[in-house]
């Protein structure tokens, strides 16, 4: 674990950080300088550290790294949790033979599945290994320099499709492997044929039919694709995955596929769907709306054209204008304040409050100390 690290003074003006929001700057300036990282700026870095250094919410972490991811400043694997920062081997050159052998040696134990699944880090080491080779070293380096480019050459394009290719055909046989039991079959009455050994019919030929293959899988891989998920394309996954969090159900994945295909076949592209979703997380953030039910479902989301063209900035003088904004009661009141508190002018006496003409004194409408006055009276029954 190092101690501290370095900086370069361009860092707050160049103009793929200036373009970045605050909280991928920050995380850029925390990967740079954080004690988990090392000599060659490929390290393991789980989710869970930053959130826990940072005091982020999940979430936010995976929003700022498919940021800084989005503009090049970072290159990161989820399945074995490493990030790499492809340019800091240049920012940071070695003063000594005995840095390099740290470097090399670092780089010699990075996990194959990390190649394989992140091929961006080659080229990486591929600069740090040639800028190795022109320095004089001892036989130490040499053997270092020998494994790193054993590493290299076992990273070719050809072999990184091949284990590729093999990784989902192995994932097709899981997922459609079925299991037969011996006693699951049922013994065949006279004058039937027996199906084949293997069969996943469960049931034996009727005369004149005949036998299943051996092995034979009828109806269960039309019943798997039947009854399995939906398709989802990766672009749409990784959209799924950036959305803001919710408080309760997020939305139907499905419906929200066929929403996500209808914004396509209207001209938006993928990279423009998940960039606004990223501006929609962001706003979620600044409005303090992440994590609660103000965030919308996917399918409301997206069902709605405006959504999906919307930049989402927050407009914050006009939320600095109504920060000190009246209660609806006092609203009510300023807006009624000719009626309730007239003008002394007029037949208005000072402490009435009623746009009406007072009574006479001595003519009150309803005398309680004695009858109704007569031509009240005749008003009433005439009614």
């Amino acid at each position: 674990m190092k101690d501290f690290g370095k900086v370069s003074g361009q860092f707050w003006i160049s103009d793929d950080i200036q373009s970045l929001s605050d909280k991928a700057k920050l995380l850029a300036l925390y990967l740079l300088t954080t004690g988990h990282g090392n000599l060659i700026g490929i390290f393991r870095m789980p989710k869970g550290y930053i959130a826990a250094d940072l005091n982020w919410e999940e979430p936010s972490v995976e929003r700022a790294i498919a940021e800084l991811t989005a503009s090049g400043f970072l290159l990161a694997s989820d399945q074995c949790q490493y990030i790499c920062i492809p340019q800091f081997m240049e920012h940071n050159p070695v003063d000594n033979i005995t840095q390099i052998d740290a470097r090399l040696k670092l780089l010699v134990k990075l996990p194959q599945i990390l190649l394989e699944e992140l091929p961006g880090v080659i080229p990486v080491i591929e600069r740090a290994v040639a800028k190795a080779s022109d320095y004089k070293g001892s036989k130490q380096t040499k053997a270092l320099l020998e494994s790193a480019r054993k590493m290299l050459g076992n990273c070719s394009e050809e072999s990184r499709l091949e284990n590729k290719r093999n990784r989902e055909i192995e994932n097709k046989r899981n997922l459609y492997k079925t299991y037969v039991r011996s006693d699951d079959r049922t013994t065949p009455r006279m004058g039937e044929v027996p199906s084949s050994a293997g069969s996943t019919t469960g049931a034996t030929s009727r005369m004149g039919e005949v036998p299943s293959s051996a092995g034979s899988t009828t109806g269960a891989t039309a019943k798997n694709a039947k009854s399995g998920k939906a398709d989802f394309s990766e672009s749409f996954e990784e959209w799924w995955s950036q959305y803001p969090k919710r408080e309760g159900d997020k939305g139907n994945k499905t419906k929200t596929f066929g929403h996500y295909k209808t914004r396509l076949r209207e001209g938006h592209s993928c990279d423009d769907l998940l960039a606004n979703i990223l501006n929609y997380a962001r706003y979620c953030d600044e409005t303090g709306a992440t994590g609660t039910q103000y965030v919308k479902t996917t399918t409301t989301y997206l069902n709605n054209p405006d959504n999906a063209s919307n930049p989402w900035m927050v407009n914050y003088e006009a939320r600095q204008r109504n920060s000190g904004k009246l209660s609806l009661v006092e609203q009510v009141e300023q807006a009624n304040a000719h009626i309730l508190q007239p003008e002394r002018t007029g037949n208005f006496s000072g402490g009435n409050i009623y746009d009406v003409e007072p009574e006479r004194s001595g003519d009150a409408v309803f005398d309680h100390d004695g009858a109704v006055r007569p031509e009240v009276d005749q008003c009433l029954r005439s009614g």
